[in-house]
């Protein structure tokens, strides 16, 4: 396990990936990759989209506020972080009126999780898991990458403290298996020379972690996930393209995945999104080609591109991000402090805390000319 500064830039890097990715693709999330295309030629920059009220530039979406969410929680309260990040959700919620595409401070938040916080509102339950829904989609992988940082040297509590962050909105075991596999090679990322993403280790971590999180949750035990990401490491074996690999996911996550639906390897869907950001940063050179790669599949661009961010990160380091997007990211500058409490595991809320600073970058909105709101 990686020390001193190499610890520091792999954490800071995670959490700037993170954030950077879900800003680079926030602008074209649902876009096709023919629409991106027309658009931007390549997408590499930061971009606003006119008409997008929402999305100024360089701004993180939902999926960067409750990734910060989970850290502040972690932070605060160790063994029972996902009562601080219902805390958290709710505050952000009650902080600022509804208005378009923002719901109090929460930015493009979608209806299950809206759902799972209204019920916390109007029911006062302590059980943390009380309102989450029966959804396999991606939105616990999304927010996840602190866990494998804080607990980077304790794979069993790194497991049960997933499961239970996760199992706030999400009653599958596929989507909790989904975040499993992500925070088990973000946490695999913190050595000096990582292994590749897709290995035959990732899928131990992830069935282990799964029967943590049954065990944990009283849930139903469910192979779904795994037997997707096992056929996928099985894949890679022989397979050198990613088009090709991208193309296989698709098809495991419709197959064994159980997808209602026809689905892409850039949906929504854990099955599909998760094992595809982890194949695209198998197959990078570099941070940069990650997540140029990332954004312009198209499909649900700001989280697949916020995990390959995160996963890159982590493993690349954030003296490989490139400084003309930390120049552009918003956050840049105010995470410094938080990088540092994850690095020594120090307690305490951190400073500024979460409401201040979200209530800081959504007063961008009202600075924007009329016309481009």
């Amino acid at each position: 396990m990686l020390a001193g500064e190499a610890l520091w830039d792999r954490v800071a890097g995670c959490l700037h990936g993170l954030l950077v990715g879900d800003a680079l693709g926030c602008p074209v999330e649902g876009w096709t990759a023919a629409q991106i295309s027309a658009q931007f030629g390549v997408l590499e920059e930061m971009a606003e989209v006119p008409g997008q009220r929402w999305r100024p530039r360089g701004l993180h979406s939902d999926d960067g506020q409750q990734a910060l969410g989970v850290l502040d929680s972690i932070c605060w309260d160790q063994e029972r972080p996902e009562l601080r990040f219902i805390e958290l959700m709710i505050a952000l919620r009650d902080a600022a009126p509804q208005r378009g595409g923002r719901w109090g401070l929460h930015r493009g938040v979608g209806r299950n999780f809206r759902q799972t916080i209204r019920g916390f509102q109007s029911s006062g339950s302590q059980d943390p898991f009380a309102h989450a829904t029966a959804t396999a989609g991606n939105g616990a992988a999304m927010r996840i990458a602190a866990v494998p940082l804080w607990w980077r040297d304790d794979p069993k509590t790194r497991d049960l403290r997933v499961a239970s962050l996760s199992a706030v909105t999400h009653a599958d075991l596929r989507g909790i298996g989904a975040a499993q596999a992500l925070a088990a090679a973000i946490a695999r990322a913190l050595v000096p020379s990582p292994m590749p993403v897709l290995n035959g280790r990732l899928v131990d971590d992830v069935e282990q972690a799964q029967a943590r999180a049954v065990k944990l949750l009283g849930l139903e035990d469910d192979r779904r996930f795994t037997q997707v990401l096992a056929g996928l490491v099985e894949h890679r074996r022989t397979c050198y393209d990613l088009g090709e690999i991208l193309a296989g996911i698709a098809h495991r996550g419709q197959t064994l995945g159980g997808a209602d639906r026809e689905v892409e390897a850039t949906s929504g869907f854990a099955p599909c999104s998760v094992p595809t950001a982890l194949a695209i940063v198998d197959f990078a050179e570099s941070f940069q080609h990650a997540l140029v790669t990332a954004v312009n599949l198209g499909g649900d661009t700001d989280t697949i591109a916020a995990m390959v961010g995160a996963l890159a990160g982590a493993r690349f380091g954030l003296t490989a991000i490139p400084q003309r997007w930390l120049d552009d990211l918003r956050a840049t500058g105010t995470l410094m402090e938080r990088v540092d409490q994850v690095v020594a595991r120090g307690t305490g809320e951190p400073k500024p805390d979460l409401i201040a600073l979200e209530t800081e970058w959504d007063a961008l909105f009202d600075k924007r000319p009329l016309f481009e709101r």
